[in-house]
């Protein structure tokens, strides 16, 4: 019998953009996520004082051998069965009185009358009671229950891959390999090794081979039911048809003040946390980030603060933006974001925010058709977390395109001067710019000709007094213009020949 050696712990994987994945399991609304919630009994069970009695055995080993399945609300014919065996037991004529006669009496009353035929993976009891098959784990169980019967006490024992009771006669532990009907105490029984490695395929270890046989629980023995039929499930199904039972194993084993420290039985939850974390992180690779999203919050409340479901969120928020920005969709990608502000880490929201400002700026350059817009982007290339992923020469070479185009929608939106004026501040906040220099004189030039023609208009009307107050303005604004300083040269020659 191989009991549960397949434990599950796959890595998560998280991809930039989504990859194409099968279909792993039917859609999932939020409604359809694993049942990772325990049936009541399996803790009324957890809480159930010790020592149990067969009924307490019974109950448990139907429940664990039932829970999950089509028939398990057929338990009571079970237990009916199970009550007739411990009353034909218990009225056996010649029961013996003596503790060691009677647990051999109840292996070989077990074999003669219930156990039929050896099948490794045959674990559950209501299958033992339905045909007679059995494994290590469902024989041992079985004869735990008609030992409470019989005022015996037992325990169970477990090695790499096989299962067997101990039975305590007057302080001695003596054990019991109820797969065989010659097993009690077998030590050197040759009837009893002749059948048992024919029949199992294991070896038997003895009391002497501490290393490769650990001590169970009552209760840790009825789990192996429940362990063995997980592994199966695995197999089969995989993870997420077996997150039922975990949990239910997870709860059933959780008021336990003393556990065992065997390397070969399982904790669960160990299982059904990496199963449950896996199944989060393949709604990722599946594209289903949303799903993902919502899971891993709904698994908070089960692991707080655990870094996996931040990297799974993480991840899940990074593959939803990546598809938008393969779509063009910057202004969504934003939005997403915001909302998913404190479903991700500082660090990853800072990233994806920078990467959206980046492609943002790359994009409304590319589109500016007003001086409001090119402001709009130069007050965003201020900010640091907007231009994060930029090298300074992006940095730079975006703000000059910006402040080149705001330079030209000023002009015509509000004047040459206004443009002058921006151009000016902006060399002195950012220092020698061989292209706003160009800029600026370019500018003054063409403001140079506006004054100049505004100047003549006037004076060749006639209006001289005002153009020559005029020009006087428009040396103010540029003083060194070579039209403006011919102006005056005219003006003032004029104004000599008056005063003669």
């Amino acid at each position: 019998m191989n009991i549960n050696r397949s434990i599950f712990l796959s890595s998560l994987l998280f991809f930039a953009a989504v990859t194409a994945y099968p279909q792993l399991f039917a859609d999932t609304t939020a409604d359809q996520f694993p049942n990772d919630k325990p049936d009541p009994a399996a803790l009324r069970y957890a809480e159930t004082p010790q020592p149990y009695s067969w009924q307490d055995l019974s109950a448990m080993a139907l429940w664990a051998s039932m829970i999950e399945d089509s028939a398990a609300r057929q338990v009571a014919p079970y237990m009916f069965r199970i009550a007739d065996a411990v009353k034909a037991l218990q009225n056996a004529a010649d029961l013996p009185t003596d503790t060691r006669e009677r647990g051999e009496y109840v292996l070989t009353f077990m074999h003669a009358k219930y156990l039929t035929r050896y099948i490794e993976n045959q674990t559950r009891l209501d299958t033992l009671l339905n045909n007679g098959t059995f494994n290590c784990v469902s024989s041992a169980v079985f004869y735990m229950i008609l030992a409470a019967a019989v005022n015996l006490e037992t325990a169970g024992v477990n090695t790499k891959d096989h299962a067997f009771i101990t039975l305590n006669v007057n302080g001695t532990l003596v054990d019991v390999e109820t797969t065989n009907k010659y097993g009690f105490d077998p030590g050197t029984k040759k009837e009893f090794h002749d059948e048992f490695g024919n029949v199992t395929g294991y070896a038997y270890a003895d009391p002497s081979n501490y290393a490769n046989r650990s001590p169970l629980s009552q209760i840790e023995l009825v789990s192996i039911i429940l362990n063995n039929r997980i592994s199966y499930l695995l197999k089969q199904n995989g993870e997420e048809a077996a997150i039922p039972l975990m949990a239910n194993t997870v709860a059933f084993l959780s008021k336990r003040t003393v556990k065992t420290n065997s390397p070969y039985f399982f904790d669960q939850s160990e299982n059904l946390h990496s199963c449950l974390f896996n199944i989060a992180g393949r709604f990722v690779t599946a594209g289903k980030n949303d799903e993902a999203i919502r899971y891993a919050k709904y698994l908070e409340t089960r692991y707080p603060g655990d870094p996996k479901l931040t990297e799974i969120k993480d991840a899940a928020v990074n593959n939803t933006i990546a598809n938008l920005f393969r779509q063009n969709r910057y202004d969504e990608a934003q939005h997403y974001l915001e909302a998913h502000k404190n479903d991700v880490s500082a660090a990853r929201y800072q990233a994806l925010f920078a990467q959206i400002a980046a492609s943002d700026i790359s994009r409304r350059v590319s589109s500016m058709k007003t001086f409001a817009d090119a402001q709009a982007l130069l007050n965003l290339l201020e900010d640091p977390a907007a231009t994060a992923v930029l090298n300074p020469k992006q940095v730079s070479d975006a703000r000059n395109a910006i402040l080149n185009n705001a330079a030209i929608f000023l002009s015509k939106e509000q004047g040459l001067s206004a443009a002058i004026s921006f151009t000016e501040q902006n060399l002195n906040k950012y220092g020698q710019n061989t292209m706003l220099e160009q800029n600026l004189s370019a500018f003054r030039h063409n403001r140079g000709i506006e004054l100049h023609s505004e100047f003549a208009r006037l004076w060749n009307s006639g209006k001289r007094d005002e153009a020559a107050a005029y020009l006087q303005n428009a040396l103010k604004e540029l003083p060194a213009d070579r039209n403006l300083l011919n102006d005056l040269r005219i003006v003032q020659q004029v104004q000599s020949k008056q005063r003669r």
